[in-house]
Order: structure tokens, then sequence, then C-alpha cells
């Protein structure tokens, strides 16, 4: 055999890669139930192909409501660990991503416990919001519009994050999901467990709360 021919073969995809991206490929024009159908026949590539759809939303949810990168990749990895485990329970009454954000909620706020038990302040002082995109919060809180374009931005980001951090868990995650994911009521009140009512008397909440505070600071 020629020192190229060598060459060419050692270079070479093994053909269960090859394979692999292929079927990726091909999962990618699946519908997210058609990809949970996959799973429950024994299709890994299938859940791949749904934790590349959601980790990175599933990250920045869990974030926002911990304030901690670190515990926030523990549990958002965490998160697709339990949905693996229970995918053939998974009977389609939610959407796909409602089922994951519920399967985060309960991981995030077992952790906020934990970490309270063990002496973690998880809060944080929001002493800069004076010099952090004021306005672009004012939106937000008083016409409780959607600053999903605009909260990308890195000041306003961390301004958002400094003030979820001091609002009450159970109104933390509401806003999130309604803020950054731009969730229905309904399906944050699948994601949650709880009532529509509730969810929009938590939001409202977690509204008056942020005005309250930034009036206090004299950011308003």
């Amino acid at each position: 055999m020629s020192k190229v021919a060598d060459r060419g073969e050692a270079g070479a995809r093994p053909a269960g890669v090859i394979i692999s991206v292929v079927l990726l490929k091909e999962l990618r024009g699946h519908s997210d139930g058609g990809l949970v159908a996959e799973c429950q026949k024994g299709d890994r590539t299938a859940f791949d192909e749904l934790v590349r759809r959601y980790k990175d939303r599933i990250y920045c949810v869990v974030y926002r409501f911990l304030g901690n990168r670190e515990d926030a990749l523990d549990v958002s990895q965490e998160v697709f660990v339990r949905a693996y485990r229970g995918i053939k329970e998974y009977r389609g009454a939610a959407k796909v991503y409602t089922w994951l954000y519920s399967i985060a909620a309960n991981l995030a706020r077992n952790r906020l416990r934990d970490s309270s038990r063990k002496g973690r302040d998880q809060s944080t002082s929001l002493e800069a919001l004076e010099e952090s995109a004021p306005q672009v919060l004012r939106e937000v809180v008083v016409n409780g519009g959607n600053p999903r374009e605009s909260a990308m931005e890195a000041e306003t980001k961390a301004l958002l994050q400094k003030c979820l951090c001091e609002l009450p868990d159970h109104c933390r995650m509401a806003f999130v999901l309604r803020t950054f994911e731009d969730l229905s009521y309904e399906e944050i009140a699948n994601a949650m467990g709880c009532p529509v009512g509730t969810v929009k008397s938590r939001l409202n909440q977690a509204r008056k709360m942020l005005f309250e505070r930034m009036k206090e600071l004299e950011v308003l």
C-alpha cells in the first residue's frame, strides 16, 4: 500500500463518527415532538439534538435565577440528565421546552435552598444601577414589555441580574421565563406548576419590587 494511501487511511474519520454527523444533520429538521418519539425508541442521537437546541436557553434561565455561573452550569447539565432518564415517561401534555423549563425550575429552586442552608449569600448589591443603563430596565419594569433584544446587551444583562437577585425566588423565576424566554402565562404556569392567575400576580409583584427598589436608589 502506498504512503499516500496510508496517510489517507490514518486521517479518515471513523465510520461511526461519520454516521453520527449525518444523523444529526437529518434530525435537525425534526420537530421537538418527533425527536422525543425517536428518543423513546432509544435513539441517543435524537436526544443530542434536543440538547443542542435547548442547552443555551436552559443555562441562561438557570443563571438568571441563581446568579452564579458555576451553579448554573451544574444545574443545566443536571436538567438534561433528568430529562434523559425521564424521556420515556413524557406524554406530551406540555410542550417539550416547557417540560425542560419545569425541570430546570425545580432543580434551580433546590440548588438555591441548598445554597441558603450552606450559608452562601446569593444576593448582590444594586448600588451600581445608576451607571448601568437605567432606561432599559425602567421600560421593562414600568411598561412590562418584552426586552429580549435589548436585554442581550452586556450592561443591561448585568443590571437586570443585580435586580433579579433581590427578588423572592417564586417571583424571580416567573419574571425570567416571561422576560428572557418570552413564554406565555400558560407556559409559565405549566413550567412552575401553578395557576395562570398566580403567574400574573408574581409578575406584577416582581415589577413592583423592582420599581420600588429603583426609586430607593434614585434611578427612576
